[in-house]
């Protein structure tokens, strides 16, 4: 996908993410569709894991190291649910203040 095509933020973050293991890879473009730059993602990990037709276990990995890694940015927790969005290095956008350390009012 050439960056003066119609999409030209996807086709940046398919060469940012170029690094990572195809699991991983799938798992940010999962997000990128679900919630895009901007959005999280209101979904479990069951949900992406059974959209994704992979074990929820081998998700939930994958998107702890992808956490870990700056890939993906935790934005809120629901209960024993955690919600997340795509981090700086797949945004290439830089974020002051995470999302999950904001007071709120």
């Amino acid at each position: 996908m050439s960056a003066n095509g119609p999409y030209p933020e996807l086709a940046a973050l398919q060469e940012r993410i170029s690094e990572l293991s195809h699991l991983k890879q799938n798992l940010v473009m999962t997000y990128a569709i679900l919630g895009g730059l901007e959005h999280g993602v209101e979904r479990t990990a069951a949900d992406l894991a059974e959209l994704m037709g992979m074990p929820a276990p081998h998700f939930s990995r994958a998107r702890r190291e992808l956490e870990t890694e700056g890939w993906l940015d935790y934005t809120r927790r629901e209960g024993q649910v955690k919600f997340f969005r795509l981090g700086e290095r797949a945004t290439g956008r830089r974020v002051v203040v995470s999302l999950h350390s904001r007071p709120t009012v």
